[in-house]
């Protein structure tokens, strides 16, 4: 009686660790889809610290209608891995210095996919420039307006340590209030910050009223 209860009990561990196993087999992600949010072709820089700006994937066909976000770097670039099928790629409404988009992006996803997003921008930033003359750092860059219903709040020159560089981590900035459309210069005194820091980075951003997310220089600056 004994060794009929061992035995009961071994079998009954050895179906608890197969199914165990199976439910942990699942397979992997198949593919990837890189990509990047551009304007015209040219990518659109944004904050890229905290996942703060994002994007959506939906999926048609399952039950749970639940919706993969797609996180999107400083650079303007994203990437996700995912199963083969067929997704659609979309905005997340409030999120990011876009409008949002009533119509989605069908994607196609059969191994690894590039694709370039398209936005429609409320305000662009264009020849973009930084020079450093001594402990003067200066930035040249033009602010095109391309929604009338929106003004900026403010256009800034931010310096900091890291290439991660936004209005929620810098160092030291310049900043000019008010709205702004043409060409705009911005001059920082950074000498205590080349003396202490043995690298630096910069870039210029633009925010805008009632838009949460500001665009930012999607290439960032080496000063130092």
């Amino acid at each position: 009686m004994k060794r009929l209860n061992i035995l009961a009990i071994g079998l009954f561990l050895s179906h608890a660790l197969l199914f165990s196993c199976g439910k942990d087999n699942y397979d992997a992600p198949n593919a990837n889809l890189t990509g990047k949010v551009t304007y015209k072709g040219a990518a659109v820089g944004v904050r890229g610290s905290n996942n703060s700006v994002r994007l959506q994937l939906w999926q048609d066909g399952y039950a749970l209608k639940n919706p993969i976000d797609v996180f999107v770097t400083q650079d303007g670039s994203f990437s996700a891995a995912l199963f083969n099928g067929t997704y659609k790629l979309v905005t997340v409404p409030g999120n990011g210095p876009w409008k949002s988009k009533s119509d989605t992006m069908t994607v196609q996803l059969n191994g690894n996919t590039n694709i370039d997003f398209p936005v429609d921008l409320y305000y662009d930033l264009k020849d973009i420039k930084y020079q450093l003359n001594g402990n003067n750092l200066t930035a040249t860059f033009n602010v095109e307006k391309l929604d009338p219903s929106k003004t900026l709040d403010d256009v800034n020159l931010l310096v900091g340590k890291t290439k991660f560089v936004d209005l929620g981590h810098f160092l030291k900035r310049a900043n000019k209030s008010g709205d702004s459309n043409g060409n705009v210069t911005l001059t920082l005194d950074i000498g205590p910050e080349l003396q202490a820091n043995p690298i630096l980075f910069a870039r210029v951003a633009a925010k805008i009223n009632g838009i949460t997310e500001a665009i930012y220089d999607a290439n960032i600056h080496q000063v130092k």
